[in-house]
Parts: structure tokens; sequence; C-alpha cells
């Protein structure tokens, strides 16, 4: 066992039978967990505040360095259920910790044109590599699919830069925009389900928009969950407006670069995730283009 481990105990009085180590966490007597280096008093005393109270109960103290909460031995819950589960809570998370900050035009507008710079880019990387590729006497596999299907990746790319323009125009008229504070450590694994639901692993916890951690998560899970569903899901209980829903889908939306290699088992395995994912977000970029 660590030694700093064996200090903590002493301190605290608890008499090891049994322990065992998660990852970066060491449970003993299955009663507590200890995570070093790492100190969420401040971030717990603020969701206790904000009556979000889905985490174990914790008993660190200001000035300690290490985290240490009672252990939740959790049920084995189907993914389907784990991932409906995870929403509810991030959404009531986003509900209880929400604020309106007044926005900084320009910095909306440095972030406007980072993305608008970042499609044009990419609009030119793709049509010099369709005219790199149509040169070619014969076509890898990952070539072949990848021409097959740009033009879903053109159609993306200037439909985005439609709706980031009126996005854009939009949000220079507002005078502030929602901030919550964001688990921003999306993972099932940090879903612990028992007598209820617990998030736990708060260390990269933030305040920023809540739509990022929707993005987050959708990119994560999209193979297991509608784009649809997940917003009905959420928005259950805590509703985005038109703009904040514009927003996560041109996040959503630009594509990654895809490149040809020589590893054509690995470019056509990317290349064929990322155009199965952009599959799932074509129609709703052209719902909200047109809202």
């Amino acid at each position: 066992m660590n030694n700093e481990i064996i200090k903590i105990i002493k301190e605290r009085n608890i008499h090891p039978i049994s322990y065992r180590k998660i990852n970066n966490v060491y449970v003993i007597n299955n009663n507590y967990a200890i995570k070093l280096n790492t100190n969420n008093y401040d971030i717990y005393k603020y969701l206790t505040s904000r009556d979000f109270l889905f985490f174990p109960e914790n008993i660190t103290n200001l000035n300690d360095n290490y985290d240490i909460s009672l252990y939740i031995d959790g049920l084995i819950v189907n993914k389907e259920e784990k991932i409906n589960d995870y929403l509810k809570l991030l959404a009531i998370l986003h509900k209880k910790t929400s604020y309106k900050r007044e926005i900084n035009l320009d910095e909306i507008k440095e972030k406007y044109e980072n993305l608008n710079r970042r499609i044009i880019n990419l609009r030119k990387y793709y049509i010099e590599l369709n005219e790199k590729l149509d040169h070619e006497m014969f076509f890898s596999p990952s070539a072949y699919l990848l021409l097959r299907n740009i033009s879903l990746i053109y159609s993306i790319l200037d439909n985005s830069e439609l709706l980031l323009n009126d996005i854009y125009n939009q949000i220079t008229k507002e005078k502030s925009i929602r901030i919550s504070l964001l688990h921003n450590n999306v993972d099932l694994d940090h879903l612990i389900i028992s007598s209820q639901e617990y998030l736990v692993s708060w260390d990269k916890s933030c305040f920023d928009s809540p739509i990022l951690e929707i993005e987050k998560f959708y990119r994560k899970y999209y193979r297991d969950i509608d784009i649809n569903d997940l917003l009905i899901i959420y928005e259950s209980i805590n509703k985005l407006t038109i703009l904040e829903k514009q927003l996560l889908i041109i996040s959503l939306s630009i594509p990654h670069k895809l490149e040809i290699t020589s590893n054509t088992y690995l470019d056509t395995t990317i290349i064929n995730d990322e155009i199965d994912y952009l599959k799932t977000l074509y129609e709703l970029l052209i719902k909200y283009k047109k809202s």
C-alpha cells in the first residue's frame, strides 16, 4: 500500500482490513475511496449549495492534498440505461448551476474567426486531396472510401459555414450567454448507480457553456444514442435555446482532417468512423441551418 495512503488512513483512524486500487483510486475496506493529489472540497460545497447531491458523501477537509469519499459499490446496468441516466444527471447539473454571463464581443469574434478559418482550411485541404487522388491510377480502399463520401464532407462544410454566419449575426445581438458547472470528465465509468445515481471524478470540472459537455458526450457515444434522442432526454430536464442548439450542431458537425497514409487498414477504420459520425448529424445540421 502507498505510504501516503497509510498515513492518511492512520490520521483518520481507519483500520485497514482490505484494500484495492482501481485506476488511480485506492479503495479501503470497500468503504472509502481515496484519490491522491486532488481536492474537490470547494466543488462539493458548491454542488451542495445548489442542491445537486448526486455524488458520494465526501469527507475531505479544505487543506487536504487528497480526496476521500464513501465508496459506493455500483450495480451492473446495461449501457443504454446508463447513457440515459448520465444525460439526465448532466442536465440536472447544468440546470441547477446555470447563470448568465455578459457576452464579450471580442471573445465571440475571435471564436467565430477561428471556426470560420478552420472550415475554409478544411475545404481547401479536401479539394486539394480530391484533385490529387483523382490523378491516381489505382485507389487504395481508404482513398476509395473517402472519395465515395467526399460530397458529404463538402456539403457539411458548406452548410456549417452558412450556419456559423447565422449564429455570429445572432449572438452579437445577445446580451448574455448561459454558463453552468460542467462535470467535464465524460465517461460512463464515472456514473455509479446504486440506491441513487452518483457522479464521481470531479477533478476536471469547470464553468462554461453546457453545450460543450453535450458535444463531448455525443462525440464519445454517438454509436450508442441517436442525436435526436439525446436532445429529447437532455431537454426533458434542461431546455436549450435555438441559438444553443445551433451552436451545439456547428460544434459537432465540423469534420476532422482525414489523411491518407501508408497504413491502409488504420486509414479505412478512421475514415469509416468519421463518415458514420457525420451521417448522424447531416439532417440536423440542415434543419438548424434553416431555423
